[in-house]
Order: structure tokens, then sequence, then C-alpha cells
């Protein structure tokens, strides 16, 4: 299943004149079909509408497409979703990175419930490995640059995280499994409501044995199996009375993660501890007013056992009141926000510090829609402190051409801001700025029902990119503000039903190119295609999944590269009884041996098997 894409060539003419004659019958799994065009979200707007209106490109994941990928992390249901490229420093639970649009991991703005889960150490970034895939309900995927909503980090886009809650009569659930690799899952929990109440409780553990991620290491060998465990907690409670409406969720994990750093028979690992919790409450003052507050913490307590040991602290506290009108046709927002955030840090090879940051904004947004037209206009101020500020904007407009047909226009500036690692750990430049991005883009959605079609295409120019200096001399081994970036891009997507079989597929064409020196930036494939299909067949839900990535530079001199490659995975699901319910997935059918990162290894061919009790109400 190896994998080469490159331009001018007759394969590659064949393989985009079949890509695009599939688009006429094929989507992914997580593609918007039917009824789900009128799902409502949140992230485009930071209040609720449905995703057929959204003027950005959006795409979501809920709870019935998390269990049928069989996924072991958050990262790897990402993978499936167009425009992402996940690299990973072996199997589950170590280091990974996800770059949407081809924008680096610090480049994307992460929320759990509305708490940012970003990171301040080292560039930023979500910490992929720690989230418990368990807990989650829903997510979406916003691409492309939400500055003038989130402030800062919303350059390439937005993953917002929704965690499970409880509504309605009371349901409980449990699920087991086992697979390969020494692989187990087990997850309870029960959740409902009545007179006004709802509350909801989830507790989940996830373990593997692993396998040598870092095989053949020259430098430190230790052939030993790097696994991991995962044990995660979630409590949710609301109430809701006339206008009122107050919710409060809590969410806990413990990840241990074993890698290699150091020779044998020293046993590396991580632990890491994230805890997050928000307080929020809405008011409907009238039927064209109405405002939201919200008080939110997280904190990730990270420690790394090596043979010299270190670790960081890092908390973040935001505090949201948001104001939103509706006048006539249009919707009107007025938002402030502040974030507070701090990192004590305890680094063997670098200077330690306790250092912290306040960041203020305030900020508008008019949403105006009418029979056939929308505009979405967005501007946003934050105040940094210590810092330079950095005032965004964002302006969409949407035009449905007929029934089937919509024109969507955007452009959006964006920054980020640097962490505090970046600052205060004797490794920054005295002068260091934000980072500062200008994106535009356009796109094509095509909706029968049964079937979609959309073709999106962007450019993503960012300045000020903040670099670590290897090379100066004299020797600096500091971050510096020194490159200007790239981004050019096309995604097309399609969906479609056949009878009773789902097909999917989308495509991506990126060109990530340094303009400093003319190169492409690394790991980022300039092609990458997924597929999808599933159907029914005697009581059994059967599917398919495949995914091909071109060959991608390792370094930033191009001097390095690692070939294309391509996966494919199955899975089914069966109704054993009336409560009862089996889950089977095997994952790189072909045992394909590629490396995600330089160096590391890959899981093969992995096996899961899951059973699930569900009363139904």
């Amino acid at each position: 299943m190896t994998i080469s894409f490159r331009p001018n060539t007759g394969a590659a003419v064949r393989l985009h004149a079949c890509a695009f004659a599939a688009m006429a019958l094929c989507a992914p799994a997580w593609a918007q079909t039917g009824s789900a065009l009128d799902t409502l979200v949140v992230t485009a707007a930071r209040e609720a509408q449905p995703l057929r209106t959204v003027t950005a490109d959006m795409s979501v994941i809920d709870r019935a497409a998390i269990e049928r990928s069989g996924a072991t992390g958050v990262a790897d249901l990402l993978a499936q979703v167009p425009g992402v490229q996940i690299t990973r420093n072996g199997g589950p639970g170590q280091t990974t990175s996800v770059f949407l649009r081809g924008m680096g991991n610090q480049h994307t703005a992460v929320f759990v419930d509305g708490v940012r889960f970003n990171s301040q150490e080292l560039q930023g970034g979500a910490a992929w490995a720690a989230l418990p895939l368990a807990q989650i309900e829903r997510i979406e995927i916003l691409r492309g640059p939400a500055a003038a909503i989130y402030g800062s980090d919303a350059m390439g886009g937005v993953v917002q995280i929704f965690t499970r809650r409880g509504d309605g009569p009371l349901r409980a659930y449990a699920e087991a499994g086992l697979g390969n690799l020494g692989t187990s899952k087990i997850s309870t929990g029960l959740q409902g409501g009545a007179n006004g109440w709802s509350y909801g409780l989830h507790v989940a553990d996830e373990r593997s044995d692993g396998f040598d991620v870092n095989p053949g290491n020259p430098w430190t060998p230790n052939p030993d199996r790097d696994g991991y465990s995962n044990s995660s907690l979630g409590l949710n409670a609301g109430y809701r009375q006339g206008i009122h409406q107050i919710d409060t969720r809590l969410q806990h994990n413990r990840l241990k993660a074993q890698y290699d750093q150091s020779a044998a028979p020293f046993d590396d690992y991580d632990r890491v501890k994230n805890t997050s919790g928000t307080l929020r409450w809405q008011a409907a003052w009238s039927d064209t007013y109405h405002s939201v507050v919200q008080l939110g913490q997280a904190r990730s307590d990270i420690r790394r056992f090596t043979d010299s040991p270190e670790g960081n602290d890092g908390r973040s506290s935001n505090y949201l009141l948001q104001n939103q009108w509706k006048l006539g046709d249009s919707r009107v927002n007025i938002d402030l926000e502040r974030r507070e955030d701090r990192l004590n840090t305890d680094y063997a090879w670098t200077q330690n510090t306790d250092s912290k940051r306040v960041q203020n904004s305030l900020s508008a947004g008019w949403r105006y829609a009418s029979g056939r037209h929308q505009l979405d206009a967005n501007v946003r101020h934050d105040r940094v402190r210590e810092q330079q500020s950095k005032t965004t904007g964002g302006l969409g407009y949407g035009l449905q051409l007929n029934d089937s047909l919509r024109w969507v226009v955007s452009a959006g500036t964006a920054f980020r801001t640097p962490t505090l690692y970046e600052r205060f750990t004797g490794q920054a430049a005295a002068d260091l700025k934000p980072e500062s991005s200008a994106n535009v883009e356009t796109g094509l959605h095509y909706n029968t029902g049964n079937q979609q079609l959309s073709a999106v295409a962007y450019r993503n120019k960012i300045k000020n990119q903040i670099t670590y200096d290897f090379t100066s001399s004299p020797a600096c081994n500091c971050y510096r503000n020194w490159e200007s970036v790239e981004l050019k891009g096309l995604t097309l997507t399609s969906s479609t039903r056949l009878e009773r079989m789902n097909l999917g597929l989308s495509l991506d064409f990126l060109n990530p190119k340094n303009l400093e020196n003319g190169r492409l930036l690394p790991y980022r494939s300039k092609r990458m295609l997924k597929l999808s299909a599933d159907t029914q067949l005697a009581g059994w839900t059967l599917g398919t999944e495949a995914q091909l990535y071109s060959a991608r530079f390792v370094d930033a001199e191009n001097s390095a590269s690692l070939g294309g490659y391509g996966v494919v995975n199955l899975y089914a699901q069966h109704q054993l009884a009336k409560d009862w319910s089996l889950l089977a997935r095997v994952n790189n059918v072909a045992d394909r041996d590629y490396a995600p990162t330089k160096g590391y290894a890959n899981a093969g061919r992995t096996l899961f098997v899951s059973v699930k009790w569900a009363p139904a109400n």
C-alpha cells in the first residue's frame, strides 16, 4: 500500500481523474449527509446555528461515529477528517501533533466544554494523547482562522470537544473490550434528568502493553515495549428554571505513557494529570436578548521520569461574558473575555521559571440572513499584558444560488502570541513578537439530501512565524521571529447513499511553502486521499476506511523524506440482543510498515473487539 504521488505524471493524472469521478459516489463516515446538515453547531459563532448556514468550512463527529471508528485517541479520529494529518512518536499515548490545513499543532485552538486545552509548554498546542476519547460526546472541527472569535492560536482552525452530558430519563451503559498488544478498555456511566435537573457520571480506563516505539535507536537503545494507561472521570450537572439555566462540568484524567529516551534498563515514562471544569449560567431575558456567563479553569501537571527527571505545571483560567441580541434578520453579539495563564517549569536542560500572563479581550459580531444571502462579520481586540496587543477580524458571505447549490467566500486575520515557555525559559529573543496570518477562501457546496459535494480553496499567509534557531552565529539556541509561510490548498469532499450503502471520499491538495527559502514545510503531505464505505448485511453493519498520504519531508532543509503510505481499516457492528451490541475492528489490515515520524514505528495490524450494554428506555 506504499504510495508516492508525484505531479505531472500519468499516475497522478489517473489518480486525480479517478478521484473526481468518485466525487459523485463517495463520502467519509463523518460527512454531513441529509439531516446532519441541520445539526446545530456552536463553534462557528459561539452560538447555536444550523450547520448548513455556516460560512466557514466545518465537520462534525458525533458519538455514533466515535464508537464506530474504534479509534484509540482523538488525533486518530481527527485523521479521518478532511484537511487533517497527524504525526506521532510511536503508538497511543506518545507525543502527537495535528496539522490542520498544514498549520502546525500550535496553530489550532482546542476547547473542551468551552475551556481552552492548549499548553503553554514549548511552542504550545494541545496534548492530544491525554484527551480521553471515552468521555467525548461530539467534536466540531472548524477549518480556517477564527481569532476574531477565539483570540490567540486559532490560525489554522478550532477543534471544540463536548463531553457527555445528562438529559431525559435515566440511562446507564457499560462497555468492555480487548485487543492485541495487551490492549483493554472498559467504561461505564449513567445520565438522565427530571424536573429541570440533569446529571451524568462517566468513568473509563484504557491501557495497552504497546510495542517498541523507537526501534534501532543508535544513541540510547532500549528495545522494550512502550505501553500506556489512561483513566478518566467525567461529572456534569445542570438545572433549568424559567429563563435561567446553570450547568457545571468536571473532567479529570491520568495518563501514563512509556517511551524511549534513556538507555536500557531505564524505563522512561510520562505521567500527565489533566483537570478542567466549567460553570456556566445563561438567561433568556427576552425574545431578543440573552446572556451567558462562563467560568472555566484547566490544569495540566506533567512529570517526566527519565535519567534526568523534569516536569511542568500549567494552569489556565477563563472568564467570559456573552451578550447576544436578535434584531430582525440580524444577530449581534458583544463579548468580554479574560484569560490568565501560568507555567511553572522544572527542567534539567534549560532555565526554570514561574511565569504568568493575562489577556483581556473585547469582541463584536454581526450575522445577517435574509432570503438567499448571509453575511458574518467579527472583530476582536486582544490586549496581552507586557506583550504586543492584536486586533483581528473576519468576514464571510454565503449565497444560495439555487435549491441545491451554495457559494461561500470569507477572509480573516489571526495571531498566536508566544507561549510562556518561549518567552521565559531563557530561550526567547527579547523582541519576540506574536505570529500573524491572513487567510482567504472560497467554496461551493452542493446538497440534494442523499448526495453532497463540496470544493473549498484557500490561501493562508503567516508572518513572524516563531522558529527555534539552531544555526545562528554566534549561537543563539533560542526562538526567533524569522519565517514567513504560505499554505495554499484545495479540499474536495463528497457523500452519497446508494440503497443500503454509504460511500465516501475526501481529497486534499496542499502546497505548504516556506517563503524565505522556497522549501516545503516538514511532515506535510501534498496530497491526502480518504475513502470510506459501509452497508447493512444480515443484521450487521460492515464498513471500511482507507487513508493515503503522499511523501513528505522530515526536515526544514528538505534533505530527507519519508515515502507515501496508505492504511486500510475494517469494522463490523452487530446487535447481539435487545440491550447488547458488538463492535469488531481491524486497523492496518495489510500490516503495512510505515513511519508516522522519522525513526519511530507504528503498531502494525491491530484487532479490537468490544461488547456494549445499553438498555433502551
